[in-house]
């Protein structure tokens, strides 16, 4: 069947071309919207940890000033949003049941590998 998973972990040089291919994929698959709220949730989490604030803010805060920042309309970042929890690179709550939006460990992830591999 060829090479593994396991395979490319255990070698340096087939992981770092591996980590490249993947950011290249991950480049396509991701548009400039939805790497931006990603960027946006990262910002707000290091926020959260220097001021210790627990509560976070809404989903529609965050896009709200996203749509502020970069002229994008709230109704594009919101699909962008359903789009990034759908691939489960963010979380948030739905209208009956609230909570903060944040990025998730796998969403933490892409962000360094799209910004730490070059």
């Amino acid at each position: 069947m060829g090479i593994s998973i396991q395979d490319i972990l255990e070698s340096a040089e087939m992981r770092a071309e591996f980590l490249r291919i993947l950011r290249t994929l991950t480049l396509r698959a991701l548009n400039n919207t939805q790497i931006l709220i990603l960027r946006k949730l990262q910002m707000e989490y290091v926020k959260e940890r220097i001021n210790s604030d627990e509560n976070g803010k809404s989903l529609n805060a965050i896009l709200e000033d996203i749509g502020r920042r970069h002229r994008k309309s709230l109704s594009t970042l919101k699909m962008n949003a359903k789009i990034l929890k759908e691939l489960g690179l963010i979380e948030y709550g739905e209208k009956h049941q609230r909570k903060p939006v944040r990025l998730t460990d796998m969403g933490m992830a892409i962000l360094e590998l799209l910004e730490v591999i070059e």
